[in-house]
């Protein structure tokens, strides 16, 4: 899974700048926009009240930017919360977390809260490889996040929602989001994909339950 890593070798105004000027010029052949992939590992005696804290106040967050789903991760990772956000720019990242950090009810009712559940926060800056595929009525299944490194073989039979390459995070390594209408056809879909792939394939794929707050149901 993506994960932030922090480099303090190379002085940070020089590096700092570089990356800001490499993913500004990536984002733009990318309409600009970009994504953010957001783990939080809840520790088990706090699943329950961080999925009523965030059905309750989780409206705060998306006061200031969109989100575009949010998942507990049911195979592929334990008591894992799995959510992808969009943001304009990474200017527009900037002023919401500045936002955030300056919202007082954000931070008292929901935020300070959780922070004592989470034993593992991860996050990674994503591309879209193209436009998303999320205006449909009738996504009511379940969700697969599938990680991998270098090519992926084709899945006509399956919905993909969206394709995203990372920008910050393990090197080139990216990330499709695919819909299934039950586990059953996400498992047989994935036996002809490792049928296909053999062991050339490389890479980790997660079976996702959207939470009742989340966009894509």
């Amino acid at each position: 899974m993506f994960s932030r890593r922090i480099i303090k070798s190379a002085p940070s105004f020089k590096l700092n700048g570089f990356i800001k000027k490499s993913i500004h010029q990536s984002s733009l052949r990318h309409n600009s926009k970009v994504y953010e992939l957001r783990v939080y590992q809840i520790k088990p005696e706090s699943v329950k009240p961080f999925m009523k804290l965030s059905k309750e106040w989780l409206h705060l967050r998306t006061q200031h930017s969109v989100l575009i789903g949010y998942w507990t991760s049911e195979i592929g990772g334990i008591n894992d919360m799995v959510h992808i956000w969009e943001y304009d720019s990474l200017d527009h990242r900037a002023k919401v977390r500045q936002a955030l950090a300056n919202d007082a009810s954000w931070i008292a009712n929901y935020f300070g809260k959780i922070l004592p559940m989470m034993s593992r926060q991860e996050n990674s800056l994503l591309v879209a490889n193209g436009e998303l595929n999320l205006n449909q009525q009738d996504l009511k299944g379940v969700y697969e996040l599938e990680v991998f490194n270098g090519k992926t073989v084709d899945r006509p039979n399956d919905r993909l929602l969206g394709s995203f390459t990372g920008l910050i995070g393990p090197l080139n390594t990216a990330c499709n989001l695919w819909f299934h209408k039950s586990v059953d056809d996400m498992v047989n879909s994935l036996k002809e994909v490792n049928t296909k792939q053999g062991s050339t394939a490389t890479g980790h794929s997660r079976l996702l339950m959207p939470t009742p707050w989340s966009p894509l149901k």
